[in-house]
């Protein structure tokens, strides 16, 4: 399994509010509809006394394999995903996304 993990941080002049509805509402559908995405996740920070999130949300994109992943970086889906980018997110979510192979996973019980 391919992933890319997304640090994601708001623009300036937009509220957690603004941010989370755009990011639900007109971002996820562009991700869905790139090719050979095989899952989707959006992440909130956890709002709790004495605790400050390092960003506003992470998002995962699941791919098969590295093939799949290439192939939808190279779709005009992608390109319209981008470019939907600036809308909402801040200039630093620029600099915090990795593309990470799942290769192990340890189950309690």
């Amino acid at each position: 399994m391919i992933k890319t993990v997304t640090l994601l941080t708001r623009r300036e002049d937009l509220t957690s509010r603004q941010f989370h509805r755009h990011w639900k509402d007109v971002h996820a559908p562009l991700v869905l509809a790139m090719p050979r995405v095989r899952r989707y996740v959006q992440c909130r920070p956890l709002e709790a006394p004495g605790w400050e999130a390092p960003c506003d949300g992470v998002a995962e994109v699941w791919y098969d394999t590295v093939e799949d992943f290439l192939a939808t970086a190279d779709s005009p889906e992608y390109a319209r995903l981008l470019a939907d980018e600036k809308n909402f997110m801040g200039v630093s979510t620029r600099g915090s996304v990795f593309v990470i192979v799942e290769e192990d996973e340890f189950v309690v019980g």
